[in-house]
């Protein structure tokens, strides 16, 4: 398993900067170890492009990316929770250890219900528009 950075901190950051680097390295490990939230960086190029070629307005782009950051942010919390059971448990099989990674795969779940829905609402009417 990759650490977040080389160096071997225990203390808080000294500066933002530091910060900044810490949290762009477990977004780097998240992408490199997680193909779903490869997938969802993909998925959020399309919508994009889609986005773009239809010419959705502002109010339609608002609810499109807040759908998307919701799925990437309750993925990244899922990659989060997973590896906090694995590193309590070892590895080692527990009833309760599966019951919060199901819960939290159940979150990454509900969230996607919900973008997809968001999705079908704005996309549709611009299809509509566009072929009509």
């Amino acid at each position: 398993m990759l650490m977040a950075s080389p160096v071997k901190q225990t203390d808080k950051n000294h500066s933002f900067a530091q910060s900044l680097s810490h949290a762009w390295a477990g977004v780097r490990i998240a992408l490199r170890e997680e193909r779903n939230l490869r997938r969802d960086a993909a998925g959020f190029i399309l919508v994009a492009v889609a986005a773009s070629v239809l010419h959705a307005r502002l109010a339609d782009w608002l609810w499109l990316m807040a759908a998307v950051w919701l799925v990437i942010f309750a993925e990244l919390s899922n990659t989060l929770i997973e590896n906090l059971v694995d590193f309590v448990t070892r590895g080692a099989f527990s009833p309760q250890a599966k019951k919060i990674k199901d819960l939290s795969a159940g979150i990454v779940l509900l969230t996607a219900f919900f973008a997809v829905l968001v999705g079908i609402v704005v996309f549709i009417p611009l299809l509509w528009a566009a072929f009509h």
